[in-house]
């Protein structure tokens, strides 16, 4: 089965983060496709609820739902709580977890 990843914004159109996401999978041997969703704010819950699927395996997200997202999760991570913000979801075994990364990439950045 492949599985699916992607990211989520409104608009999302000039993303060009499925042609590196998509070349990385392809890459490393990764039976999954990683595509981009315009989602519109009058959406979110639903589709949300959609990454559930045994075949999502998570998604990035990207302006204007990284705080919408938040109250349609099962958990989110202290880093995500302290920013008020979620720019990644994960699925497992349709448990969303939703984190941030930007603050954790900031700082190991500054350390090298």
């Amino acid at each position: 089965m492949t599985s699916k990843l992607g990211i989520i914004g409104f608009p999302i159109g000039h993303s060009i983060s499925p042609v590196f996401q998509q070349a990385a999978l392809c890459h490393c041997g990764i039976d999954a496709t990683y595509e981009a969703w315009e989602v519109a704010p009058d959406q979110i819950q639903t589709f949300i609820q959609g990454l559930r699927e045994p075949d999502v395996l998570g998604i990035n997200v990207t302006v204007p739902h990284k705080e919408a997202v938040i109250p349609f999760l099962d958990e989110v991570d202290d880093w995500a709580t302290e920013a008020g913000a979620v720019n990644t979801i994960v699925n497992r075994n349709g448990q969303l977890t939703g984190h941030n990364t930007d603050g954790y990439g900031f700082l190991q950045g500054l350390k090298q």
